[in-house]
């Protein structure tokens, strides 16, 4: 792998870690929020409780209800975990699926033989796709090798044959090598 693939890989995943330092973080401070937002509305600040317990109101003007004040600030602030979850959850899922098919194509790599990677490479080369007879051709091998060698990365799901004449079009599988 390369160098600058690693490091571009290394900040995807401590992008995914701090999405979900950051929800974390926001959803204490949601239940934080919430549960001194409902026990302050039980329990009044003590001025307040001492004009309520005198009965003079004068000049203490209207207080409303902290829920009131505070329901925006928490409805923002639960989204915000939600979608940091949520983003989180994405970036891991994309980082997974590209390690894994990394690794299958490195197995892959692994498993075939010299003359597999020139089909291979000559398949990369025609964007994936072309004919068995041109595939002959251009890898200046005999068609019973060329026959042989499509035969054997079909059953390993490198490649998809299909009837097109009176040759065979052979596609490359996208899911492994495109880029």
């Amino acid at each position: 792998m390369k160098p600058k693939q690693n490091n571009k890989r290394r900040l995807h995943w401590v992008v995914t870690i701090l999405c979900f330092i950051y929800a974390g973080v926001a959803l204490i401070l949601f239940v934080y929020m919430s549960y001194f937002t409902y026990v302050r509305e039980q329990y009044p600040p003590h001025s307040f409780r001492n004009l309520t317990q005198t009965g003079n109101f004068t000049g203490a003007g209207f207080r409303p209800p902290a829920r009131t004040i505070t329901a925006p600030f928490l409805g923002a602030i639960l989204f915000g975990s939600v979608v940091s979850i949520l983003a989180g959850l994405s970036l891991m899922n994309l980082l997974r699926a590209k390690e894994t098919k990394e690794l299958k194509k490195e197995v892959i790599e692994s498993m075939i033989l010299p003359d597999e990677k020139i089909v291979i490479k000559e398949l990369e080369r025609s964007n994936g796709e072309m004919t068995q007879s041109d595939l002959v051709r251009r890898t200046k091998l005999s068609k019973v090798k060329v026959h042989r060698i499509i035969k054997r990365l079909e059953s390993l799901g490198i490649i998809s044959k299909y009837p097109y004449g009176i040759t065979n079009k052979i596609k490359l599988e996208k899911s492994l090598y495109d880029g």
